[in-house]
């Protein structure tokens, strides 16, 4: 159990670096206005003396203009070359994104399986990424169930470099100080950020879509490769010891007047972790749950300022 919570510590912390939702008319007639002309009618009252209504249309011209008018207003439906277009045009951006995922454990010793629970972990980030110069701020807050303790990190990618801020210190991440190559990092930053990994998926045909209130919506089967290195990204463990199968990833994509608004992403997820128990005997811990993702993408385009920390540990 000791090690199941070295590995949920693990698993919190690499989960930050990731950078892997017509009014009713009336109106009034008389008898005189039957027929189709336009001219100036003459209406006399009992009360009043006669006086000169404006012209008049015809009820088929009426059904005409509102016809063109509902024509006008209807929202255009973009194509994917379109929305491509527009996608590749995004330069820096921001991102909101909620993290929820549910393991159930198991421990197996011999012929022995019992059940150990169930833990859960949720985080909410708020990131900045510029895709030109290649920079990255993102704060991330984690609350791991049972216990609910919360954790907070700030990850800060500038000039090739990976600082990550936790338990109040800034640390600059190298191959001896992380689970993760800094190069790895990198580059599942750059590869699976929300922009990149929702282009490479829309220059592929949906399995399905749809059109919600304006919004265009696209569904998409993720890849094991590309499940395999989002699950990488989570999990982070070199430790042989430690192994993950990842399998019925879906992507949801929304788009609004042709820019990307945000979407989802869910699979499920088996870590294994073979380890010993204080008598020397082998122990498997046998994580089982599904993780799922929104974001939502904002502030297109918007030049936002990434610093160093002022001081860090190497």
């Amino acid at each position: 159990m000791k090690k199941l919570g070295v590995l949920l510590v693990g698993i919190l912390v690499v989960g930050l670096v990731a950078g892997c939702i017509g009014g009713k008319s009336t109106s009034t007639t008389s008898t005189t206005a039957q027929t189709s002309t336009t001219q100036p009618q003459t209406i006399t009252s009992s009360t009043t003396s006669s006086i000169t209504n404006i012209p008049t249309t015809t009820t088929s011209s009426l059904s005409e203009t509102i016809t063109q008018t509902k024509t006008q207003i209807k929202p255009k439906v973009y194509s994917r070359e379109e929305l491509l277009k527009n996608l590749r045009k995004i330069k820096q951006f921001t991102y909101l994104e909620n993290v929820s995922v549910t393991l159930d454990v198991k421990i197996k010793q011999e012929n022995l399986t019992f059940n150990a629970g169930e833990v859960s972990i949720t985080s909410k980030k708020v990131g900045y990424v510029d895709m030109i110069n290649k920079e990255a701020d993102i704060n991330t807050t984690t609350t791991t169930f049972p216990g609910g303790v919360t954790t907070f990190t700030r990850e800060i990618i500038k000039d090739g470099e990976v600082y990550l801020y936790s338990s109040g210190v800034w640390k600059k991440l190298t191959n001896e100080s992380f689970i993760l190559p800094p190069e790895a990092v990198l580059n599942l930053t750059w590869e699976y950020n929300a922009v990149s990994f929702v282009e490479k998926y829309l220059q592929k045909e949906p399995f399905n879509k749809t059109i919600e209130n304006g919004t265009q919506i696209f569904y998409y089967n993720v890849t094991t490769e590309d499940l395999t290195q989002l699950a990488r990204f989570f999990i982070g463990f070199k430790d042989t010891n430690v192994t993950f199968n990842v399998s019925k990833g879906i992507l949801e994509v929304k788009f609004r007047d042709g820019q990307l608004i945000g979407g989802r992403i869910a699979y499920n997820m088996e870590i294994k972790i073979l380890t010993k128990d204080p008598q020397g005997r082998t122990v498997e811990v046998i994580e089982t749950g599904r993780e799922y993702e929104e974001f939502v993408v904002k502030d297109i385009n918007v030049k936002k300022s990434v610093r160093k920390p002022v001081s860090y540990r190497a």
